[in-house]
């Protein structure tokens, strides 16, 4: 369990840090256009970047789409 809290950590931290690089009007923007891209409310994005939900993959793909740029690490694929 303390695996799955540092994954929500480690992508809510990418996703702060990307956020912060815009000043607060342009974050407004880019926050907007993340909720357009991924069908949800402002408040998940807000929830994801304090770390208090989980970023689906499918978002975290979706977001990197949005703006070209890879945001998040690469999902590590675990064979059985």
């Amino acid at each position: 369990m303390n695996s799955k809290n540092d994954e929500i950590r480690k992508d809510s931290i990418a996703l702060r840090d990307f956020l912060n690089r815009f000043s607060n009007h342009r974050k407004t923007y880019v926050i907007d256009r993340i909720c357009d891209g991924c069908l949800v409310p402002r408040h998940t994005v807000f929830n994801w970047a304090r770390g208090l939900s989980r970023i689906p993959e499918l978002h975290k793909r979706k977001i990197e789409e949005i703006f070209s740029e890879r945001i998040f690490d690469s999902l590590t694929i675990c064979e059985k």
